[in-house]
């Protein structure tokens, strides 16, 4: 009413701050009118990637408008300005209103003047989920990254976005051949106590160069505080294994691997050390990961695929997971 006049004044700063209440809440008319005000400038100043990154949660709302008026807005973006958007829609919760902290920089891992320079630094894994090159692994692992190279695959990869709230990074390989993971249909259904393998590269110049699976099971629904986003593990996980796939019998990707807990800190705090303490990022929150930055990928067959033994999981994991490096 007060963006449009209706039975009070037309007061376009109360518009945008009831429908910035409205959009903290899920509600996707109101984010889509804060797209439409953030580019047009109406109330606010005018931001083109606040536009995109309301626009991005409407159409996630079913607000087929916001889809069309996002692709519109989408040929007016720089390809950083777009990155930064789907960052900011992707680590939105609901009670939150967006916000950007100064201009956003361009974090794409581009070649350097100074290659020779650069050092190893870490390494972590990473593993595709489209045949297109788009592969994902955790943030910390290319947080800071001045190149980020994969090992077996030409030039750098690319840094698209990333979700630092979840531990996600999407990243762009090229020459990756076609393998490419398959994701759970519904990670909802994943039970307590479900056997999973995680296949990865951890101590990468210690141990196999043609990465390891471990055995585990889903020791809890919920992470580290009761997290809904994680889920707990028992597989053993070292120093390499961040972004590592965690895979069901049926060899669908149904969480990444992305934190232990620590022995040192968890026994100054109790005096007792963990045993096979392990987080990883559940299956939902990476669908819709992928989703927000409109990543096609292949879902499994549900119920039914059929149980696979731990040597062919290996040898199809293998085809689809690599070594991602750190330079800095």
């Amino acid at each position: 009413m007060y963006g449009h006049g209706e039975g009070v004044p037309k007061d376009d700063v109360q518009s945008i701050a009831w429908d910035q209440k409205a959009s903290a809440q899920g509600e996707a008319t109101a984010q889509y009118n804060l797209g439409l005000s953030y580019a047009n400038g109406t109330g606010v100043p005018q931001d083109y990637v606040l536009s995109y990154a309301y626009l991005n949660l409407a159409s996630a709302g079913g607000k087929t408008e916001a889809t069309q008026s996002r692709s519109l807005l989408e040929m007016r973006m720089s390809p950083v300005q777009i990155a930064e958007a789907q960052r900011l829609s992707s680590a939105w919760k609901r009670g939150q209103v967006l916000s950007r902290n100064g201009d956003s920089a361009d974090k794409s891992s581009a070649p350097s003047n100074a290659a020779a320079a650069l050092e190893k630094k870490d390494t972590g894994t990473l593993f595709f989920v489209s045949t297109d090159g788009q592969g994902v692994t955790n943030h910390h692992v290319v947080d800071g990254c001045r190149e980020i190279r994969v090992q077996g695959r030409d030039g750098v990869a690319k840094l698209v976005t990333e979700d630092s709230i979840n531990d996600l990074a999407l990243l762009q390989v090229s020459n990756t051949g076609n393998a490419a993971a398959t994701l759970a249909t519904d990670p909802s259904k994943m039970r307590q106590g479900e056997d999973i393998v995680v296949f990865g590269f951890p101590l990468n110049s210690v141990l196999s160069s043609g990465g390891n699976l471990t055995p585990g099971i889903v020791s809890a629904l919920t992470g580290l505080g009761n997290n809904t986003n994680q889920i707990q593990i028992t597989a053993p996980i070292q120093p390499g294994s961040s972004g590592s796939p965690v895979i069901n019998l049926k060899g669908e990707v149904v969480a990444v691997v992305s934190m232990k807990l620590s022995d040192s800190a968890l026994a100054k705090a109790t005096g007792q050390v963990g045993q096979a303490v392990n987080f990883a990022v559940n299956g939902q929150t990476l669908r819709t990961f992928l989703d927000a930055n409109h990543v096609s990928y292949k879902s499994g067959a549900g119920f039914l695929s059929f149980t696979k033994s731990a040597a062919d999981l290996a040898e199809e994991a293998k085809k689809w997971t690599v070594v991602v490096e750190c330079w800095k």
